[in-house]
């Protein structure tokens, strides 16, 4: 049905789902039915996801972040699951009320583009003075405000960032990220890292090649579709009708010329997890990092669950994996 949809109209379309609102898109009066999902297909998944993402927000709250910078393409998921469980995971104030998210940014930045040019950690480690100055001066120009123009603060000016990659792998990917913006904006007040899962690293025994056995479920080197986004291409942004774009060309990634079906349903199952959690249909299985000069985890499994921490811990103990204890939370509250 689209194939005479033009680029300009699909770039159109997928910002349009980009931006759309995380707590007014999905009425609370839905309701979820496992068979709704086809990428995040089981409940223990999306709990598992959930309490990925309370430990991102769990990071992102003690460090006061201002600005998320999600490295594409696979971290931007994240970023949607961050947009749309904030309201529910984020810190509550004193008052009762919940700080605003960090301002979500995005960078394509991976160890295949750069590793040619800055080294890779197998061979004599990463060495960001070989990163050229004009990629330097390009990425800052990106993060420049469109006004005023004469200024030489950019968006990370004096805030705190926050850099989230998918998953950990090599360990490249993040710290060349770290590393490009730590040398492209000096004047940002504080620069982190966060891994939102770790990986489960293997080596083969016959190649020595290292693989991963634990990827997120939309995580694909094959596949350039399910995220929204493309790949870099150097000549499509040269030939951006937006400025920002064609300076950003080294570093950001294009859209499709055609709508992304496939990432536009895991955006529209993204929405039905933070739904199903606000319902009680899923369980909030806490980061253990959380504490009282935040929220102490035993008042966040009170408001987010719904349940005593008493009768949480006895769901727990007697339901030892995530499989078996969202089963018995979900039992417990169809009983009521």
């Amino acid at each position: 049905m689209y194939q005479h949809i033009d680029y300009f109209t699909s770039l159109c379309l997928n910002n349009y789902m980009e931006s759309l609102n995380p707590v007014e898109s999905t009425p609370n009066s839905i309701e979820v039915q496992d068979d709704d999902y086809h990428i995040l297909l089981t409940p223990e998944l999306r709990a598992e996801y959930i309490r990925l993402t309370d430990s991102l927000i769990q990071e992102m709250a003690t460090q006061q972040t201002d600005v998320a910078i999600f490295l594409d393409k696979s971290a931007r998921p994240i970023a949607w699951m961050v947009s749309e469980l904030w309201d529910q995971l984020g810190p509550k104030l004193p008052d009762g009320s919940t700080p605003p998210p960090p301002e979500i940014k995005f960078l394509n930045i991976d160890r295949e583009q750069w590793g040619a040019i800055l080294g890779r950690s197998e061979d004599q480690g990463i060495s960001i003075e070989l990163l050229p100055q004009d990629r330097v001066d390009e990425l800052r120009a990106v993060f420049k405000p469109l006004l005023p123009k004469d200024t030489d603060e950019t968006m990370l000016t004096g805030k705190r960032v926050m850099i989230v990659d998918e998953i950990r792998i090599s360990g490249d990917t993040l710290e060349m990220a770290h590393k490009i913006l730590a040398r492209a904006f000096p004047d940002a007040e504080d620069i982190q890292s966060h891994y939102w899962m770790n990986g489960n690293i293997k080596t083969d025994t016959k190649s020595g090649v290292r693989y991963n056995t634990n990827l997120p479920v939309w995580y694909s080197d094959r596949e350039v579709t399910g995220r929204l986004i493309g790949d870099r291409d150097t000549t499509k942004s040269s030939q951006s009708m937006s400025q920002r774009q064609q300076i950003g060309r080294y570093w950001l990634s294009t859209a499709f010329r055609e709508p992304d079906e496939k990432g536009l349903e895991l955006k529209r199952e993204v929405k039905l997890l933070a739904e199903e959690l606000r319902n009680h249909n899923l369980p909030y299985i806490p980061s253990p990092s959380w504490d009282k000069e935040t929220e102490s985890v035993e008042d966040r499994i009170k408001r987010i669950n719904g349940i005593s921490v008493d009768e949480y811990v006895n769901l727990r103990s007697h339901n030892p994996t995530v499989a078996s204890f969202v089963q018995a939370y979900r039992n417990r509250n169809q009983s009521y």
